[in-house]
């Protein structure tokens, strides 16, 4: 194809996507705040501390929003394939802006804390908003229109750090709620709007709403688990009972599912390959690539004298990640065209490579804050790539009364290998520290840090190979 048949042919497409931009908008702005919720609360930590005094009681109001957002990605994303994704979206945003306006005005961290809780129903956002893109696009269509949503998550992070810095900083934590008010009534307006009305799942045998149930209270008791490990220890009496209740409940969730017709979720969509590749490379990418904002954090904040840290202020090291975000809004849409070309495997190797070469850059170059700003680009981009060709995989191997639940069963997947990861992170970095004589506060040495990015490249490493997988050739003709 010359120049010129190239440049017609994305004219086209542009024309094409056109009637449907009010669509695809409406998702972004739901996706920008879904990204927003979970990026904020990093902004104001550092004055919730401050109000509440226990990092570690703090520390919850990240573990609670992650739990009941992997929980409710799971539910949410089948009842929307049910009973309508445009409904329950509404619902979800509805939810979420309830459940800031509870922080927001809260005095008490218990009231806080609650509030949390209810904004973690936006973890649903993501598989919600896939299956609509799926509905409502045509399929040639769909990866680029996939690509430009989830391109809103990366907006959506850089405003929770740094808008959400400056507020916190200038005013209170309570300002940063007030904003997730904002950004949820937005969203609820551009899809009330925006977003046509979403098919009902057609009628079929009678769905296991209890061992769909199951799932909810399993996946929780894990990630306490696992969240808990740092200050009670690995064999804690009680975080062992919470696992191995946990791990009972799944177990009993896994048996049920695969013994009914019509499960809640149906784990026998794994038996497709790119089902199953699409959800192990979501693992890994959550256990490395996806830790970027907390390994890249301590990076930048950690004193000079450690002989790793920058020492640069919270709200700089905001700053520093953003043209790795803005960047990262044209990975979105590369991803779906390479996966529109070449397939999945192409697009998925290509991510994976930029990711991993980004990680193994820092092992060497990490000694200025332009550098770092470099790389944080080439990790970022990389990425966003991989995130993104996940769910477009997985639209295309799925029937489409299927889509929100894998979408959804593939966030949880991310939320809880997120909760591992960032446990991983922070044992590594902590496995070797240095104290400040002054404050008595703990940062790790150039050697953890080390060891810390090696680990996280060797993962980023093994999701890129995971594309190997996946079968060559670019995805069915369009329609």
């Amino acid at each position: 194809m010359t120049a010129s048949e190239a440049a017609v042919a994305r004219e086209g497409r542009t024309a094409e996507l056109r009637p449907y931009a009010g669509l695809i908008l409406a998702l972004f702005i739901a996706e920008i705040t879904g990204s927003f919720e979970s990026a904020m609360i990093i902004a104001a930590m550092k004055r919730l501390i401050e109000d509440f005094g226990d990092p570690a009681r703090v520390g919850w109001l990240v573990t609670s929003y992650l739990i009941v957002g992997a929980a409710a990605a799971a539910l949410v994303g089948r009842m929307g394939d049910l009973f309508g994704r445009r409904r329950l979206l509404l619902i979800v945003l509805a939810v979420g802006a309830a459940g800031s306006l509870v922080s927001a005005l809260s005095g008490s961290f218990a009231v806080l804390l609650a509030g949390r809780v209810l904004q973690g129903a936006t973890g649903a956002i993501l598989a919600l908003s896939i299956g609509i893109a799926r509905e409502a696009l045509p399929r040639r269509l769909v990866p680029m229109g996939i690509g430009l949503m989830i391109s809103g998550a990366s907006l959506g992070t850089a405003a929770g750090l740094i808008l959400g810095g400056w507020i916190a900083d200038n005013f209170s934590w309570h300002g940063v709620f007030v904003a997730s008010v904002i950004f949820c009534t937005a969203a609820f307006i551009a899809v009330a709007l925006l977003v046509p009305p979403s098919r009902q799942g057609a009628p079929g045998p009678r769905t296991d709403w209890f061992a769909g149930a199951l799932f909810a209270p399993g996946i929780m008791l894990v990630l306490f688990y696992v969240g808990s490990i740092a200050k009670s220890g690995i064999a804690d009496p009680l975080g062992l009972a919470y696992l191995g209740v946990g791990v009972a409940l799944l177990a009993w969730w896994v048996q049920r599912s695969l013994s009914i017709p019509d499960p809640l979720f149906d784990l026998r969509q794994l038996r497709q390959r790119s089902v199953a590749v699409a959800n192990v490379v979501t693992a890994l990418v959550a256990l490395s690539s996806l830790q970027i904002t907390l390994v890249f954090a301590i990076l930048l904040q950690a004193p000079k004298w450690t002989g790793v840290g920058l020492g640069v202020t919270a709200l700089a090291s905001g700053l520093a990640k953003l043209p790795s975000n803005i960047l990262s809004t044209f990975a979105g849409p590369l991803s779906g065209w390479l996966t529109g070309r070449g397939g999945g495997r192409a697009a998925m190797l290509a991510g994976g490579a930029l990711a991993t070469l980004g990680w193994a850059l820092v092992l060497f170059f990490h000694g200025s804050v332009a550098v770092v700003v470099a790389i944080l680009c080439v990790i970022s981009f990389g990425t966003t790539i991989l995130f993104a060709v996940g769910p477009t995989i997985l639209a295309e191997a799925v029937p489409p009364d299927r889509t929100s639940e894998v979408s959804g069963m593939l966030t949880v997947v991310r939320g809880l290998f997120m909760g591992i990861g960032a446990m991983l992170v922070t044992t590594l970095l902590a496995s070797d520290i240095v104290s400040d004589p002054a404050s008595h506060a703990q940062y790790p040495t150039e050697a953890a840090f080390r060891f810390t990015i090696a680990v996280v490249t060797g993962l980023s490493l093994a999701a890129t190979l995971c594309a190997f997988a996946l079968p060559k050739g670019r995805m069915d003709d369009p329609r």
